[in-house]
């Protein structure tokens, strides 16, 4: 039987495996979003290269582009999901752990699957993604 940790934020996740509870975590996938690492106006553009309407005034987009990254965070949540879902099909997993930013830890919960779900174990309300395995093993539980 096998524990996975996912370790994610809105852009890039890897996901850490330990053969048993007391076994040390190990470095099995990563994954990269490149489309939530593109600037906001690259994620928005209209192509018209305009920046001003009929009344002289400069066009605003904040919205947009928040939703625009938004909506690339929801994507690569869901992605991400699938490969959580495929693993549990393809191989001896135990349990689950996932570790991410709160925004980001909401979107994996929201779409996890029914049978992941069941095999969650904790989670970590924290982005580690880009820190080192024994710093990430630090914050879970001594026993996977």
């Amino acid at each position: 039987m096998s524990i996975c940790v996912v370790v994610a934020d809105s852009s890039k996740a890897r996901i850490l495996v330990a053969e048993s509870g007391n076994s040390p975590l190990v470095d099995e996938r990563d994954y990269i979003h490149p489309e939530s690492r593109l600037r906001e106006q690259d994620l928005v553009s209209d192509g018209s290269g305009s920046e001003s309407d009929s009344g002289g005034f400069g066009k605003h987009s904040m919205g947009h582009e928040k939703a625009a990254h938004q909506k690339q965070a929801e994507t690569f949540a869901h992605e991400l999901c699938d490969e959580i879902d495929k693993l549990r099909r393809t191989s001896d997993l135990h349990r689950i752990y996932l570790v991410a930013s709160p925004k980001f830890l909401g979107l994996l919960r929201s779409g996890i699957s029914k049978q992941c779900a069941e095999l969650l174990a904790g989670e970590v309300n924290r982005d580690l993604v880009d820190h080192s395995i024994e710093d990430i093993r630090s914050h879970l539980p001594k026993r996977l």
